[in-house]
């Protein structure tokens, strides 16, 4: 009997990816869109559907897909897929019926959950956390998200939303938060938030962005990690070590509420700034954790599959009807 194969698709900030999933992950390769997020939510759900149909027409009988299993950005209600909340990351997209819009669309099960969530079941089952009881997530990339999971199973709270860690307050003021408050960790952490700080450390030694006026990117931190120019070198590591060690001090609080068998660490920013990013977390966590829980710190394995990934894992239980969410 051929096993179940369903669809998992990851819509972010940036990009929206797509593939085929079976138990053992990722079938085939990726295919892979920009999101284009400034034309509004609609538009970035009809390019959605768009990715979803095309995977769906490539994948006939006897392996065509019997469900979708949708990861996106933004607080998203686990009984209904509607998207209760977002940030400003995502522009018009409080309040799009993911569910009903895919499965109206494709005419197979869906279901929605937040991307971060479903990356943290990929990496429980099939990744770096794959020989833990309990695991906490956290993506580093546009913005910060978290899950928990406990023996491969989404841990979700009382209303589904666990794992906020970017919106955790890391102080009193600060950059203001893509949620509009101050004080969180994503602005002080974040992708782009570790850009503008490498911005204001060149600027107060006298230089300038390496973006120019319109300021410095990821991809400009990571260069200047081994550029040749001194003074940006040493802006780029002073900047990731202080965002690194605040992220982990956040972590090492969470650990001692959570005792987690392992911290995993992704996203497309962590990737990016790689060993340096991930050891300073390693000292935030340090200084912050008991000493009787001190969990173990280390990289995602699934990279930028893990969302669609898991998606596409939830989406399986949904049709074997095991390992769902706690």
């Amino acid at each position: 009997m051929t096993s179940p194969h369903v669809i998992g698709i990851d819509i972010g900030g940036t990009k929206i990816a797509a593939g085929l999933i079976g138990r053992h992950g990722l079938v085939g390769e990726l295919e892979v869109i920009a999101t284009d997020p400034e034309s509004g939510g609609s538009m970035v759900l009809q390019r959605a559907l768009a990715l979803g149909r095309s995977i769906l027409a490539r994948n006939p009988r006897p392996t065509e897909p019997r469900a979708i299993g949708i990861a996106a950005g933004g607080w998203i209600d686990p009984t209904s897929g509607r998207v209760v909340g977002a940030t400003a990351l995502l522009p018009g997209w409080a309040g799009i019926d993911l569910r009903a819009a895919f499965e109206g669309e494709l005419g197979i099960r869906a279901t929605a959950v937040n991307d971060v969530q479903a990356m943290g079941v990929a990496e429980a089952r099939l990744g770096a956390g794959r020989s833990c009881g309990i695991c906490l997530c956290v993506a580093v990339g546009t913005g910060i998200g978290g899950a928990i999971t406990i023996d491969g199973r989404l841990f979700g709270g009382a209303r589904g939303y666990a794992g906020a860690i970017g919106h955790i307050a890391a102080s009193r003021s600060g950059p203001r938060c893509s949620c509009g408050r101050r004080g969180c960790i994503e602005a002080e952490a974040s992708g782009p938030a570790i850009a503008r700080s490498f911005d204001a450390c060149r600027r107060r030694g006298g230089g300038r962005g390496v973006g120019g006026a319109a300021g410095s990117g990821l991809p400009d931190v990571v260069r200047a990690i081994e550029s040749p120019d001194r003074a940006a070198h040493e802006c780029a590591l002073d900047v990731i070590a202080k965002a690194g060690a605040r992220l982990g001090r956040v972590l090492g609080g969470l650990a001692n509420a959570l005792d987690p068998d392992v911290i995993i660490v992704g996203g497309g920013a962590a990737a990016a700034l790689g060993e340096h990013f991930l050891a300073a977390i390693r000292t935030g966590v340090a200084e912050a954790a008991l000493e009787m829980i001190k969990p173990g710190v280390v990289p995602s394995q699934l990279g930028p599959s893990a969302s669609v990934v898991g998606a596409g894992l939830l989406a399986l239980d949904g049709v074997t009807g095991s390992a769902a969410p706690m």
